[in-house]
């Protein structure tokens, strides 16, 4: 999937470090209570409803060319972009209020063996930041484990002013095998999805993708026991650097994200901006016949 020229010359300079970083933090599950749900991700009839998440599964193959989450290859119609305002939002609101965020694994096609987390400060190598999943990669073979699996999904309960910080991230740094380093190479890093800006190296305009629109996914709220519709973003990670010549596909890693209120129930979705547009046409429509009614009466 990676330029094969651009791989041989990352193995000759694999020890040339852009920056150095602390050792990213060991599993999340150990040291920070996380539960793993790995029970749903074998439920086919649970995620895999179309359209919907189902349609942004795909194969773990190192060779996979689609699906790039931008166009031309935007599933669904879905918009991709840096910064996603609706995700924004939803932030804001569980900044307010504090809420639990559960992240779904979609797919990836990476053959460098990446590994992923989050922070609560927003730094991937702080005393605050986790590891979920550890050496995630495409590539088949009883050297590879299947370590991870579509579906799999883990909740992070968030505190009243916590989600200002939060952070997802990808420790990307080019690595094809097993044995990961935590520093920055020539041709690979660490990135952040909410602040690109925390990335290292962080080179505009970034290395992760995020919807801007929602897919509804059905997902098991206990709290309601039911499954429920729940908007669902999802984010892109390129773990390749976009200044050294990276594919920009942004499907190295994907994950899907719903942003639940602290009872365990969905936030109202806020409308889109263009939603807002389409709700003001229809008032205004409505003012102009109201009062074509009248001056007939």
């Amino acid at each position: 999937m990676k330029n094969v020229i651009a791989l041989v010359a990352f193995a000759a300079l694999v020890g040339s470090a852009h920056a150095q970083l602390n050792p990213l933090p060991p599993s999340a599950v150990t040291n920070d209570g996380l539960t793993i749900n790995t029970s749903l991700g074998a439920n086919a009839g649970h995620w895999d409803v179309a359209p919907g998440l189902a349609s942004y599964k795909f194969a773990s193959d190192d060779n996979l060319g689609t699906p790039h989450v931008g166009v031309p290859d935007n599933v669904l119609g879905l918009s991709w972009k840096t910064t996603s305002p609706a995700v924004t939002s939803a932030l804001s609101q569980m900044n307010t209020n504090g809420g639990i965020l559960r992240t779904i694994f979609v797919g990836e096609s990476a053959g460098w063996a990446n590994d992923f987390g989050y922070s609560y400060d927003g730094k991937p190598a702080s005393a605050s930041s986790y590891t979920v999943f550890t050496n995630i990669q495409a590539k088949s073979g009883t050297a590879y484990p299947v370590d991870i699996t579509y579906g799999t999904s883990f909740d992070v309960t968030l505190g009243v002013g916590a989600a200002s910080k939060f952070d997802f991230w990808l420790n990307g740094v080019g690595v094809d095998s097993l044995t990961n380093s935590t520093s920055p190479t020539t041709y690979g890093g660490v990135y952040t999805a909410f602040n690109q800006a925390n990335s290292n190296p962080y080179n505009a305009p970034g290395n992760v993708k995020i919807t801007t629109t929602a897919l509804m996914v059905s997902t098991w709220i206990p709290a309601l026991s039911a499954y429920v519709d729940v908007p669902t973003y999802l984010i892109g990670f390129e773990d390749f650097r976009t200044d050294r010549g990276a594919d920009k596909d942004f499907n190295d890693f994907v994950i899907g994200v719903q942003f639940l209120k602290s009872d365990g129930t969905p936030f109202t979705p806020v409308p889109e901006p263009s939603t807002y547009g389409l709700i003001g046409a229809v008032a205004l429509l409505g003012l102009v016949f109201v009062r074509r009614f009248k001056s007939k009466k």
